[in-house]
């Protein structure tokens, strides 16, 4: 099981930390759930003090130990979830521009968020033509830089807190198989064509766009992201898909938050 991108070094690991770092390692775990020893072994942390945080974790229901001295999710984090009725309320905003989008172009549509130095998936739609794409899917959680939705989110951010994420995340995409620079590349398209596009930059024959949604002072905590063959994602069929994006975006996003973008414009030329 790997560990979750955004750790910190084990051997300095605060309590704080590693009850963070357990958390999402028990998740990853479903519910089946995890052994100490797995727990342990996958955090690089030693057994007794990964068993005080798992006891002390659960004495707040937040995790559960099931037969066999399994750990998985408890009650207290779903109940913790709906208390804030505001990531209700995305989800409901935004899924039926995933299901449109899926539906029209035979794609799968993602809404992914930031989380510190990492971004999960939301909520996704998949299209009549699924395939490979970075993602496992609602809940999967990737380093920031990595895929055509990281980008979209990195290129809004200033320069500080980019290169802070991107320097701190080397290591998460070196362990997935891309190097800091090949990331950094990506992130530079993207800043300097206004909206992320992969063409198999980053799984074999799988490509992606994505536009940020921005807050009102231009930066993004979340994007929306289109999977889909490399192929298919002409010069004229990507720009086309980007303005569409967009403007869905601009149309759905709460007038608050909404600030004035230079839009991006469909081509004109034939595909």
């Amino acid at each position: 099981m790997a560990t979750p991108s955004s750790s910190p070094n084990p051997s300095s690991s605060s309590n704080a930390e590693r009850a963070a770092r357990a958390l999402l390692a028990v998740g990853r775990g479903g519910s089946d759930g995890l052994s100490l020893a797995d727990l342990a072994r996958a955090l690089g942390e030693a057994k007794p003090g990964m068993h005080r945080t798992l006891t002390a974790l659960a004495r707040y229901g937040f995790v559960e130990k099931r037969g066999h001295g399994r750990y998985r999710l408890g009650p207290a984090i779903f109940a913790l979830a709906q208390l804030d009725g505001s990531m209700h309320d995305r989800l409901t905003r935004w899924r039926p521009l995933l299901v449109e989008t899926a539906s029209r172009h035979g794609c799968t549509v993602y809404l992914l968020e930031r989380a510190g130095f990492d971004m999960v998936v939301l909520d996704m739609h998949v299209g009549s033509a699924p395939l490979q794409a970075l993602t496992s899917g609602i809940g999967d959680r990737l380093p920031l830089g990595l895929g055509p939705a990281a980008a979209a989110i990195l290129t809004t951010l200033d320069v500080p807190t980019r290169e802070l994420i991107l320097a701190s995340n080397a290591a998460a995409f070196v362990a997935r198989g891309y190097s800091e620079a090949h990331v950094r590349n990506f992130v530079v398209e993207t800043l300097a064509r206004g909206y992320a596009l992969d063409r198999a930059q980053f799984v074999p024959e799988c490509g992606g766009i994505a536009l940020p949604i921005r807050d009102r002072n231009g930066q993004a905590s979340a994007a929306i992201s289109l999977s889909a063959p490399a192929s298919f994602l002409t010069d004229r069929r990507a720009t086309d898909i980007a303005a569409e994006l967009q403007a869905a975006i601009e149309r759905i996003q709460p007038a608050e938050t909404r600030i004035v973008r230079r839009p991006v414009r469909p081509r004109t030329a034939a595909r």
